[in-house]
């Protein structure tokens, strides 16, 4: 039973595509099931793709990550997962089929959450870790989406939700960083503590957007998750700040002004796929533009 929630994004972000392919869902599961010998089970918390453990005919567990066919993001992903499968940080790919929109992925175990960790010290370090494994230098053997391109997500809604003085900062800032990025290395994109689970290999990250950008933008996802459960949200976001520009010898001035730039295109993408986040994105923009 899919959750209305993941219809309404799924609409939202493919539009009467992404209708016909909620329709089209149950028949391509059962074509994947006969078509690649394995048995789906139940799906995982859906959020922009069908996710779901699968068991093969001989007994391997895997995960099937199901999409709309020939998708930019799903080719993005299945290319990244190709140049991280190298670093030993990442989940493994074991078949592409993105003409169907399927990929076969290897299936961890036990598949903790990192954000299970309760002390933030400790998942710092280890998103720092994985970090510094799977960043690789820019590569012309795919034509992964730039972070100048992401830029175009910069836009209101008809309403004016966002102020015009944030909106003009953030489209100014993100132009100037873009510019101004001296090493561009492939990023996973959206590494942040649900997107990196315990395995009996350590801890590995999934779900990469693969985008080219710099070492700074990446941290800024993880910094902006499960903060605002915190006692004191702006002091966790400095301390995770402080250590990112320490142990990964980042630049804190570029960390900052991402991570304003990131808050804003998170809150544009809110209000574009109908989700809640939107306040708390421009929240966070607030508590960044303050460090700048």
């Amino acid at each position: 039973m899919l959750s209305s929630q993941f219809k309404q994004t799924i609409v939202g972000v493919h539009g009467e595509k992404g209708r016909a392919w909620l329709n089209e869902l149950p028949a391509i599961i059962t074509q994947c099931e006969q078509n690649m010998n394995l048995k789906i089970g139940d799906p995982y918390p859906l959020t922009y793709h069908y996710v779901a453990p699968a068991i093969k005919q001989n007994g391997e567990e895997v995960v099937v990550k199901i999409g709309l066919p020939q998708h930019k993001d799903l080719k993005a992903e299945s290319a990244a997962l190709k140049r991280f499968g190298r670093s030993g940080g990442m989940v493994k790919l074991l078949s592409e089929h993105t003409d169907q929109g399927i990929l076969i992925l290897e299936k961890l175990n036990p598949g903790t959450m990192l954000s299970e960790i309760k002390c933030d010290e400790t998942a710092v370090s280890i998103a720092a870790s994985i970090m510094k494994k799977i960043w690789v230098p820019f590569s012309d053997q795919y034509s992964f989406p730039h972070l100048s391109d992401w830029m175009n997500g910069l836009k209101n809604s008809e309403q004016n939700v966002i102020s015009d003085y944030i909106m003009q900062k953030a489209k100014l800032l993100f132009e100037e960083l873009v510019n101004t990025i001296s090493h561009p290395i492939l990023l996973h994109g959206d590494l942040h503590q649900d997107n990196i689970l315990r395995s009996g290999n350590g801890w590995l990250a999934i779900d990469p957007k693969g985008v080219i950008g710099e070492a700074e933008y990446e941290v800024t996802s993880f910094c902006k998750n499960y903060l605002f459960d915190k006692n004191n949200p702006l002091d966790v976001l400095e301390k995770r700040i402080d250590f990112f520009e320490k142990e990964l010898g980042l630049n804190r001035a570029r960390i900052t002004n991402w991570g304003f730039c990131q808050s804003v295109l998170s809150a544009c993408w809110c209000l574009e796929d109908g989700d809640a986040g939107r306040e708390t994105n421009l929240q966070l923009a607030e508590m960044y533009e303050n460090m700048l």
